[in-house]
């Protein structure tokens, strides 16, 4: 009697984890596809050759944020809004770098933690989102300018 409670617990236990597989697959397929999308825009239309990183942000629009190469080495970052029919391109060195976001959060913001640091993209302004939990123990999301830094916007959510 113990094997088969032991053995139907085995079970259920692997059906569990095999439906949250599946869902997590089935929820995040629009994403993988439209990213898919994006990175053939990117090779078709743009002069990076190589693509080191693919990250989304979504805030007035949606934009798929690329980083990596171009024919020339350089490196580059490109973003492309969710209708595919335009980019913005930028070199890394034109704008702050994500060891200058991670210096100037820990310094100026003091942060508890550090929850993550992208890149996104509002009203044409290419921007770093930077999303870490205040010494309130709050989420904090703070946005600044890639070209310089510059504050942009911020706002707190209270647990």
């Amino acid at each position: 009697m113990k094997k088969i409670i032991m053995l139907c617990s085995f079970l259920i236990v692997v059906t569990f984890v095999w439906q949250g597989i599946n869902f997590f697959k089935t929820i995040n397929e629009p994403l993988t596809e439209k990213i898919n999308i994006a990175q053939s825009f990117v090779k078709e239309n743009t002069t990076m050759e190589a693509i080191d990183a693919v990250d989304f942000y979504h805030g007035n629009e949606a934009f798929y944020i690329f980083k990596g190469i171009n024919n020339e080495k350089d490196d580059i970052i490109i973003w492309v809004p969710e209708s595919f029919d335009t980019y913005i391109k930028k070199h890394q060195d034109e704008g702050l770098s994500f060891q200058d976001v991670v210096d100037f959060t820990n310094s100026e913001l003091n942060p508890k933690e550090i929850i993550s640091i992208k890149l996104g993209m509002e009203n044409l302004i290419p921007l770093y989102e930077i999303i870490y939990k205040d010494q309130q123990g709050r989420y904090s999301y703070y946005f600044i300018s890639f070209k310089d830094g510059s504050y942009l916007k911020h706002y707190h959510l209270k647990v």
